[in-house]
C-alpha cells in the first residue's frame, strides 16, 4: 500500500496555487481491494491510517476478498511512520492482517512505485485539473482500465525484486525497469 499525490492547479487572476488530494491504494494479485481518497486538508498520522484499516479495508476485504476475511492474511506497505506506529499495527491485527517486514530505505520493494504511480503518472501527464473530483474520476478512470493480468505481473516483478534485495543482503540497488509496458485504458 502506498499512498498517492495529485496536484491540482487553480488560477486566480494571474497567480498560481496548488492544492493535493490524496490516495491510499491497496490491492493483491488478482484485484483492487481498496481506493480510498484522504478527505482535504486530513493529515495521514497513525489514528487515521488505523481508521481507514479498521472501517475502510475491512469492509473493502469483507466483500471483495471473503476467502481471506476471516483468515490471517499480509499486508505488504512501506515504513512510513503512520503505517508502522502501534495503533495502525494493532488495527491491522484487529481485522486480520499481519505487516510484512519491509527493509528500510527500499523503494525496490514497493509496487505503486513500479507499477501503480508511473502508470497514473503516464495517463495523466499534461492534463490539468481544476477541481478535486476531476483527479478523482481521471485517476479511476486510469485505475480502472489496468489490466487484471497487469496486478498479477506486478506481483511477479516483486517476487523479482524481493530476490535481488536477499542477494544485495538488503542493501538498496538501483532501480531496473522489470515490470513490462504500461497498458492504457485506451487498449481494451
Amino acid at each position: 500500500m502506498e499512498t498517492l499525490k495529485f496536484a491540482i492547479t487553480k488560477k486566480f487572476r494571474s497567480s498560481l496555487s496548488v492544492a493535493e488530494v490524496m490516495l491510499l491504494l491497496f490491492f493483491d494479485a488478482h484485484r483492487m481491494i481498496l481506493q480510498h481518497w484522504v478527505p482535504r486538508w486530513q493529515t495521514v498520522n497513525g489514528d487515521y491510517y488505523a481508521y481507514v484499516l479498521k472501517t475502510h479495508l475491512r469492509g473493502a476485504m469483507r466483500k471483495k476478498r471473503p476467502d481471506l476475511f476471516k483468515k490471517q492474511w499480509f499486508l505488504l506497505q512501506d515504513n512510513a511512520r503512520q503505517r508502522t506506529v502501534t495503533v495502525a499495527l494493532a488495527a491491522l491485527t484487529e481485522i486480520g492482517g499481519t505487516a510484512l517486514k519491509h527493509p528500510p530505505y527500499s523503494p525496490d520493494l514497493a509496487p505503486c512505485d513500479f507499477w501503480a504511480f508511473p502508470t497514473l503518472k503516464i495517463q495523466l501527464c499534461g492534463k490539468r485539473f481544476s477541481l478535486d473530483d476531476e483527479v478523482r474520476n481521471a485517476t479511476a478512470t486510469v485505475l480502472k482500465g489496468m489490466l487484471q493480468n497487469n496486478l498479477f505481473h506486478v506481483f511477479e516483478s516483486f517476487i523479482k525484486c524481493c530476490k535481488k534485495c536477499i542477494q544485495c543482503e538488503g542493501c538498496y540497488f538501483e532501480k531496473e525497469k522489470i515490470v513490462g509496458p504500461v497498458q492504457s485504458s485506451d487498449s481494451e
